[in-house]
C-alpha cells in the first residue's frame, strides 16, 4: 500500500532539521546529530533511514506521520489494531521517524471506535493445546458467525469463516442461511478449487456440519472431518479466535451504516491477511 504522502516544507522544530542540515559543511553541528546522521541520507530531496536490512524508509514530519497513521489505522486497510503490529505496517509500508511506537500507542488509545469495541483479555485458566499442522493448507477451522442483527441490505444474515492452521489465512462469505448446501459451495468454491484438497476440516458440532450430505462430501472428496465434543463445543478455538477479530474489525468499521457490513467482509479479510499475527510473528499472506 503506498500513502499519498507529500513533501512538506522543513520547519525549525522538525526533528529532520539537525540531519539535514548536518549535509551542508557551513552549518555548525553536534557530535551526538553526526553519529545519528550516519544511519540517514538525502535521496530526491527526501530525508530516507537505512533499515537493518538495508531498505530505505522515507523519514515523515509530524504532519505527513500523522495522516499515515490514520490511513494505517482506521483506513481503506485499516485493521483497528494495535501499537506493536502498527508500527510493524507503517515500517513494511516504507515510513519512519523516531517516536514511531509511542505515537501510534497513544493514537491507538485515542481511538474512540477501538474504546467502543475493544477486546477484555480473559487468559484460560489452563494451558492450550495448540493444533500442529506441517503444510499449508493441510487442516482448516470452521465455523458460523451469527445470527448478526441488522441484516446487511442484500439480507444476508451469517458468515462463514474458514482459517487454515498453518498461515492463519482466512476465508470468509456471507450468506443469507446456513443449511448444508451453503456449507458444501463454500468448501468447494473457497477452500478446494482455491488451494486444494485438505487432509481435514475441524467444525463444531452444528447441525449443518454434522449432516449427512457434509459426510457424503467428505468421503467424496477423501478429507477427515473433524468435530468438537458436546460437552465444550468452543474447543476449535483457532475458529473461534478467527470469529473474534474478524467481528471486532467490522464493528470497528460500520459506526455508521451497519447495514453495508457484507461490502466491508473483503476489506476485512485483506486487513487480516495483511497484518502480522501473533502466534507466526508474519503476515498470513506472506506465509501463503
Amino acid at each position: 500500500m503506498e500513502i499519498d504522502v507529500n513533501s512538506a516544507t522543513i520547519t525549525e522544530n522538525d526533528w529532520r532539521n539537525p540531519i539535514m542540515n548536518l549535509r551542508y559543511p557551513t552549518l555548525p553541528s553536534e557530535k551526538k546529530v553526526r553519529i545519528m546522521a550516519l544511519n540517514y541520507l538525502m535521496w530526491n530531496e527526501d530525508l530516507v533511514r537505512k533499515s537493518k536490512d538495508e531498505v530505505l524508509l522515507r523519514c515523515l514530519g509530524k504532519k505527513e506521520y500523522m495522516k499515515v497513521m490514520g490511513e494505517t489505522h482506521e483506513g481503506i486497510c485499516g485493521a483497528h489494531q494495535g501499537g506493536r503490529k502498527m508500527c510493524w505496517l507503517i515500517r513494511r509500508y516504507g515510513y519512519f521517524w523516531p517516536t514511531m511506537m509511542k505515537d501510534y500507542i497513544n493514537y491507538s488509545k485515542g481511538c474512540e471506535s477501538c474504546q467502543r469495541h475493544g477486546l477484555v483479555q480473559q487468559v484460560p485458566s489452563v494451558p492450550m493445546n495448540p493444533v500442529v499442522k506441517p503444510w499449508p493448507f493441510r487442516g482448516w477451522a470452521m465455523d458460523l458467525i451469527g445470527k448478526i442483527y441488522p441484516a446487511s441490505s442484500q439480507q444476508h444474515c451469517f458468515i462463514i469463516v474458514a482459517t487454515d492452521y498453518f498461515t492463519k489465512w482466512v476465508e470468509a462469505k456471507a450468506v443469507k442461511s446456513t443449511t448444508s448446501q451453503e456449507i458444501i459451495i463454500f468448501i468447494e468454491e473457497q477452500i478446494i478449487q482455491r488451494f486444494g484438497i485438505p487432509e481435514s476440516i475441524t467444525t463444531d458440532r452444528g447441525s449443518s456440519f454434522i449432516s449427512r450430505e457434509m459426510l457424503d462430501m467428505a468421503e467424496a472428496f477423501k478429507f477427515r472431518l473433524l468435530q468438537s465434543t458436546s460437552y465444550y463445543a468452543q474447543a476449535n478455538g483457532q475458529a473461534e479466535s478467527s470469529n473474534k477479530v474478524i467481528i471486532n474489525i467490522i464493528r470497528k468499521m460500520l459506526e455508521k451504516n451497519p447495514k453495508q457490513w457484507h461490502e466491508k467482509l473483503s476489506e476485512t479479510l485483506w486487513a487480516y491477511r495483511t497484518s502480522k499475527r501473533e502466534a507466526t510473528s508474519m503476515t498470513p499472506y506472506a506465509l501463503t
